[in-house]
């Protein structure tokens, strides 16, 4: 009876203990945490009859360093034309896109107004290739909009994609149970060191919900590729046209990239790609279409879904202020547009 009720004690006691080590790492880092609010563009109709439809979106990210450098999603910025950060000071900045990685779906923003630090917390990256499987977790964000929530989980595994990244070099996302919903994308997932391990980026849902299946793309892919490397924001959301569509829009080839969305800030309109105006419903998938149609990109023709990764090794090759030309289907009319690579 005795060890019983010692050991009742103890569990109690262990139990405490990590609930206040979670609430002061909580109120160690929180401030770290911004709400991203993000204002896009979207044309409908032609000449005349041409609107321009603006909706809102919602995110999360975390302030990596004091000169108001922040990690988010790509999906929560990536056609953005206006950015918005809120910290949990109340205080509020404009931020600019810096660079984003569409297929690791992790990006760059920074803050373009006069910044004051103040008490805000500067998280720490973490080795997310130290993380196991097992391992609490826990992640800030703002799920459906309620700010600075905090949800707790585990590391239930780890999945990796190769070669999806601007690199080459595999993506890895880490899966946990901790409750992820829209908003919280962009959010820091940390370790119970109060460490960055990774960036929440989407959900396994059947119901639509929170199903108890969540992904964040790990720290470690996150850091080379926003930190390490030099990236560049298209402002371009695009998807590869299945072969059916592709005879249906009479693109004189397999395929194309066909373009939904174009930030007016990002490098595609720089170089003149229009995006799309007229939404359709095609065998049940919403597509915005009327946007160009890239058919190939420095010589390489879209094929298929190697195509991609084709391009990037061809532009590896290219020198700095070399010229890369494309060619995009617009309108029925092919034509060609050209840009220097950065």
């Amino acid at each position: 009876m005795k060890k019983s009720i010692l050991f009742v004690a103890f569990l109690a006691t262990t139990i405490l203990a990590q609930s206040q080590n979670l609430s002061d790492l909580y109120d160690r880092v929180h401030s770290s945490i911004v709400v991203i609010k993000t204002l896009s563009t979207e044309s409908a109709g032609q000449g005349d009859k041409q609107k321009v439809n603006t909706s809102e979106g919602l995110g999360s990210g975390v302030l990596v360093s004091f000169d108001g450098t922040i990690w988010t999603a790509s999906h929560v910025v990536h056609s953005a034309e206006r950015v918005v950060v809120k910290f949990t000071d109340g205080e509020v900045y404009e931020a600019d896109v810096i660079s984003t990685s569409p297929m690791a779906d992790v990006a760059l923003i920074k803050i373009s107004t006069p910044f004051n630090l103040g008490k805000k917390h500067i998280a720490t990256i973490g080795d997310s290739d130290k993380v196991k499987i097992g391992e609490d977790i826990f992640v800030i964000g703002s799920p459906l909009g309620i700010e600075q929530t905090l949800s707790k989980g585990i590391v239930s595994g780890r999945m990796t994609q190769d070669g999806l990244d601007d690199d080459f070099m595999p993506v890895e996302f880490i899966q946990t149970d901790a409750a992820i919903n829209p908003g919280n994308s962009g959010g820091p997932m940390f370790n119970m060191k109060g460490e960055v391990i990774g960036v929440a980026s989407s959900i396994y849902s059947i119901s639509g919900g929170f199903d108890g299946i969540g992904f964040a793309i790990s720290s470690n892919v996150a850091k080379k590729l926003l930190s390490e490397e030099k990236g560049v924001w298209t402002g371009m959301e695009s998807i590869l046209l299945p072969q059916d569509l592709a005879r249906l829009l009479n693109v004189p080839q397999k395929t194309g990239l066909l373009i939904t969305h174009v930030s007016t800030k990002g490098a595609a309109a720089k170089i003149g790609l229009l995006g799309g105006y007229l939404s359709s419903d095609i065998g049940g998938r919403k597509i915005l279409l009327g946007g160009d149609i890239i058919l190939e990109i420095a010589g390489v023709k879209f094929i298929d879904e190697n195509s991609s990764y084709e391009i990037k090794q061809k532009l590896k090759f290219i020198e700095k202020g070399g010229k890369i030309v494309i060619t995009i289907l617009r309108q029925g009319e092919i034509r060609s547009a050209e840009f220097n690579k950065m």
